[in-house]
C-alpha cells in the first residue's frame, strides 16, 4: 500500500525505442542473408565481357549486406538504447527504401549487361529476392505506422476534476478603456 503512494508519476523524457517484433526481425535477417548470397554468387563470377552491370551489382549488394548487418547489430545489442537520434525510425525507413530501390535497379542493370550463366542467374535471383524483402519491409513499416514519432498527449483528470495539462488558474485579462 505504501508503495503505491511513492510510484513514479511522470514518464522519462528519453524512452528507449520499442523492441522489434518478430516480423521486423525476420525482414532484417532475410535482407541480410539474401544480399549476402547475392554478393557471394556475384563475386564468384570470373569472366564478363561488359562488367559495368557486374560492378554496380557488386557495390549495391555489398552495401545492402553491410547496412542490414549494421541495423541488426544496432537493434540486437544494447546500442539501440544509447543512440539518441529522435528520428531514428525515419532514418531506418528511408535507408531501407533507398536500398531496396537501388538493389532492384542494380538487378535490372546486371541482368541486362551480363551473359546468361547459371551463377549470374542465381546472383540476380537472390538480388531480386533481397530487393523485394527491402521493399516489403518498407510497406510493412508504412502499413503499421512505423514513422509516427509522438503519441497523442494523454490527459487524465486530477483530484479536482480538471485535466492535468491545463493551467491551475486562468489568466486574468485586463480591459483597458481609453
Amino acid at each position: 500500500m505504501a508503495d503505491q503512494a511513492y510510484r513514479e508519476t511522470t514518464e522519462p523524457l528519453n524512452k528507449p525505442p520499442p523492441e522489434w517484433t518478430f516480423i521486423q526481425l525476420a525482414f532484417k535477417v532475410c535482407q541480410l542473408l539474401f544480399s549476402l548470397v547475392a554478393f557471394i554468387c556475384e563475386e564468384v563470377i570470373t569472366q564478363c565481357e561488359s562488367c559495368s552491370g557486374l560492378y554496380i551489382f557488386e557495390f549495391v549488394s555489398c552495401s545492402a549486406f553491410l547496412i542490414s548487418l549494421l541495423m541488426l547489430v544496432v537493434y540486437l545489442t544494447p546500442l539501440h538504447r544509447k543512440i539518441n537520434i529522435p528520428s531514428f525510425k525515419k532514418v531506418d525507413f528511408y535507408i531501407t527504401l533507398v536500398t531496396g530501390v537501388l538493389f532492384f535497379i542494380a538487378c535490372i542493370v546486371f541482368i541486362a549487361t551480363i551473359e546468361t550463366t547459371p551463377l549470374a542467374q542465381v546472383s540476380v535471383a537472390f538480388g531480386f529476392l533481397a530487393s523485394f524483402v527491402f521493399i516489403g519491409e518498407v510497406y510493412n513499416m508504412w502499413k503499421n505506422n512505423y514513422l509516427q514519432m509522438k503519441d497523442p498527449p494523454k490527459t487524465t483528470p486530477n483530484a479536482n476534476g480538471g485535466a492535468e495539462g491545463e493551467p491551475l488558474n486562468h489568466p486574468v485579462q485586463e480591459n483597458r478603456q481609453n
